[in-house]
């Protein structure tokens, strides 16, 4: 009888392993998407709260990220971690490239000009009011050449320290 106890446990202990494993792997845990090996669903992100669940069938439809049958799970949040962590290194990779490509631009449209005659452009564009994003630009530069030191922009440009922006994207109008 204690044999026969032990062995009904054991088989028990056996079938709800399996049962817990099975679901486990049911869902396939990617880089972007997570696929339900069972149904044949695939589920990829959109942003961090919304999936697009692509059927079988070929049907998507928006799902929420806190509706789907995998959400609680250990492996989707280290997914969601991952993923958190990759969208933020390419928005990092972007805007450094921006700004690169917004310090090379700069530097071309100035080019022509020597630290004297940059100086004295944003001196005349000053006097005449010129928007702020094309002062801010001129001086830009000026501070990249060491004409001027960043220290001092606030007082050169009479504005307060918060209102140096030396990545400001200036796109100059043709003739200017």
């Amino acid at each position: 009888m204690f044999t026969k106890n032990i062995i009904t446990i054991l088989t028990l202990i056996l079938i709800t392993a399996a049962c817990s494993s099975e679901k486990e792997e049911r869902y396939i845990y990617e880089t972007d998407r997570v696929l339900d090996s069972e149904t044949g669903d695939e589920y990829y992100f959109k942003n961090l709260d919304t999936m697009t669940v692509v059927h079988i069938d070929g049907v998507s439809e928006p799902v929420t990220v806190s509706s789907t049958p995998f959400a609680g799970s250990e492996e989707f949040k280290k997914m969601m971690t991952q993923y958190r962590e990759n969208l933020e290194a390419r928005e990092d990779s972007l805007l450094m490239a921006k700004k690169e490509q917004i310090k090379k631009n700069r530097t071309e449209r100035y080019a022509e000009y020597n630290d004297d005659e940059l100086m004295e452009r944003f001196n005349t564009l000053k006097d005449e009011e010129a928007p702020f994003a094309q002062q801010m630009d001129v001086m830009a530069e000026l501070v990249r050449r060491e004409v001027v030191l960043e220290i001092d922009v606030p007082e050169i440009m009479e504005i307060g320290p918060e209102d140096i922006d030396m990545n400001i994207d200036y796109q100059p109008e043709e003739g200017n």
